[in-house]
């Protein structure tokens, strides 16, 4: 398996920033890290408080576990939730994660050529 795709690999599979830390570019691999984390966290806040919201009203109830007023429930919750941020936190981290793996080929091909 050739050097381009292992950074390809790391990048794409494990979370960005692994191909740069592999390549010994620590600084570039925890930016990517970082700036891959934050709108991951932000995604699974979001994700757990409105489950949270949604298990406290079934609970609320009366603990019903039926079927039907759970998918109301979160129909209901999913209808309140201000998805702007989702997806800007969702595009974010694509565009991350997207750059990330360019940027390894590229720093992967400039060391062959070197």
């Amino acid at each position: 398996m050739n050097n381009t795709v292992k950074a390809v690999l790391l990048s794409a599979f494990l979370f960005p920033g692994a191909a740069h830390w592999w390549l010994k570019k620590q600084l570039a691999a925890g930016l990517y890290a970082i700036a891959a984390a934050l709108p991951l966290y932000y995604i699974i806040d979001v994700t757990m408080t409105q489950t949270q919201l949604i298990i406290d009203k079934v609970m609320m109830s009366g603990g019903q576990l039926d079927l039907l007023s759970i998918n109301e429930l979160v129909t209901q919750q999913m209808a309140s939730l201000d998805t702007q941020g989702i997806q800007l936190a969702t595009v974010t981290l694509f565009c991350v994660w997207l750059v990330n793996i360019l940027d390894a080929i590229r720093l992967v091909r400039k060391r062959e050529h070197e």
